[in-house]
């Protein structure tokens, strides 16, 4: 099958849909990309307008059978319907909040126009099947033979740092992480610059997925609290990044994640602030038990949450297998 990928990175590694793309490639399928933020044109409506008949022109001159989305924001209502009068199938996966009330440039304006339509979440799939009947839940994943791979093998590392947190500095992280200072702490990611001296002091900027993984590796805990917003896509991306790539995560308790992993054998979840003390002392000291969790949360992710378990489900749902 002749699949395009349509990627706000081209699918550039190591982004999300160079992960999409590697997958349908490992599935057997013939793959291409498409740039839909190509040199920042999609900002503009004249050039934004020009991107979309580029990606027509493209998916008429190469017979795909299958147009894949990932996102696509930017994409203009009636571009995938005139893709789809081509005789191409056409999906998305939308991994961000799709109707812009968290952040008005994730509107999703042509849910409508697809075949199928797949969700990060489940607390949206019931509206978009109002726009679309073909929505369905679709959650996170990762890829732990690729991008998410381990960099420091689970019985060399020498775990010079206690805790690590990669994220942005919502407000309800930030007395979080104030809460181990005098830990050997790891923080990377947007907003901790401007947090309280104690942590924007020994803060990173933003870093790419594999200096992530490299930061996982070299922390005995990964923290993973997801975000202030009831809007915050859950489970989020970094609840399989991180056993991905054999690191030990604590989150805090979010919805169905009995669908994902076991609770105390494979992820470990607090409740409150004063729990997630407990527990991070108590795995800090207990290293055999970490390393075993560690372990078997990475095993479950191999066997359950790669893109290419992802990728057979979005295909198996469509009938195009």
């Amino acid at each position: 099958m002749n699949v395009l990928i349509v990627d706000m990175f081209g699918c550039s590694y190591p982004s999300l849909g160079h992960q999409i793309f590697s997958a349908f490639e490992l599935l057997g399928h013939n793959v291409r990309s498409f740039h839909y933020r190509q040199h920042h044109l999609q900002k503009f409506s004249l050039t934004n307008r020009l991107l979309n008949k580029s990606l027509i022109k493209v998916a008429k001159s190469w017979p795909a059978d299958l147009v894949f989305v990932s996102k696509g924001e930017t994409i203009i209502p009636g571009t995938i319907e005139k893709i789809s009068s081509l005789g191409c199938k056409t999906a998305n996966w939308g991994p961000d909040e799709p109707f812009g009330e968290l952040q008005k440039f994730n509107k999703i304006e042509n849910v409508s126009e697809y075949d199928a339509f797949f969700m990060y979440d489940h607390q949206y799939v019931n509206r978009l099947r109002e726009l679309n009947p073909n929505s369905y839940y679709l959650p996170a994943c990762a890829d732990p033979l690729g991008v998410h791979r381990e960099l420091v093998l689970l019985e060399n590392r020498s775990f010079p740092s206690d805790v690590c947190m990669v994220g942005t500095a919502y407000g309800n992280r930030i007395p979080l992480m104030q809460k181990f200072v005098g830990k050997r702490l790891l923080i990377a990611g947007p907003g901790w610059n401007k947090a309280p001296n104690e942590l924007s002091s020994i803060s990173l900027p933003p870093v790419d997925l594999r200096s992530m993984v490299r930061l996982f590796n070299q922390s005995k805990i990964v923290l993973n609290p997801h975000g202030a917003s009831k809007s915050f896509i859950m489970p989020n991306p970094r609840t399989f990044e991180i056993p991905a790539s054999r690191s030990f995560q604590l989150t805090d308790a979010h919805r169905d994640i009995d669908s994902f992993f076991r609770k105390g054998k494979e992820i470990i979840i607090y409740k409150t602030e004063e729990e997630l003390l407990e527990l991070a002392e108590y795995y800090l000291s207990h290293h055999d038990e970490r390393l075993k969790i560690t372990q078997a949360s990475y095993n479950r992710v191999i066997k359950e949450h790669t893109m290419v378990h992802r990728i057979r489900e979005i295909l198996q749902r469509m009938n195009l297998q």
